[in-house]
């Protein structure tokens, strides 16, 4: 997220946290992100589109990476050799000084630690999680680290 945010920051493009189909909801077309975090219009001056006017949009081609113009029934499946390739044509053009001239940049792979902390920071400060699950958050720290020292895994 950090990573797309500052190309569309840098290249005056509009953000849409498009996370439909996510491993984490059990409904195919809800978007993820406004199920765990407050809705946002802005990131540092970057217009975001991430609650259900998503599911009233059609992204505008050309698309980038180029394999995302292919007809939607040979996009079904992605192999893992396409996602990596996707990943570094990404982190090229993110790192690039110029713009694609495609009308939609697909950020579709991880690109962690693919973008500068400043960037990182900004999306950590101007996201958060909605009330609920920052109640959870609050109550399990609470329980089992208050007090303690934490390593923390990601996987």
């Amino acid at each position: 997220l950090a990573s797309a945010w500052r190309y569309a920051q840098r290249t005056g493009r509009a953000l849409a946290i498009d996370w439909r189909g996510s491993c984490y909801l059990n409904q195919p077309f809800t978007n993820a992100f406004p199920v765990f975090f407050e809705p946002i219009q802005d990131i540092a001056g970057v217009r975001v589109i991430c609650d259900d006017e998503i599911n009233q949009l059609s992204f505008p081609g050309p698309f980038f990476p180029s394999w995302w113009n292919k007809p939607s029934i040979d996009c079904v499946y992605r192999p893992d050799e396409q996602i990596f390739r996707e990943r570094d044509e990404l982190s090229e053009l993110f790192q690039a000084e110029h713009d694609s001239e495609a009308n939609t940049v697909v950020c579709d792979a991880c690109l962690m630690w693919r973008c500068d902390q400043d960037a990182e920071r900004q999306i950590f400060r101007s996201i958060k999680p909605r009330p609920e699950i920052q109640a959870r958050i609050d109550a399990l720290y609470q329980e089992y680290f208050e007090g303690r020292n934490i390593i923390g895994v990601h996987v």
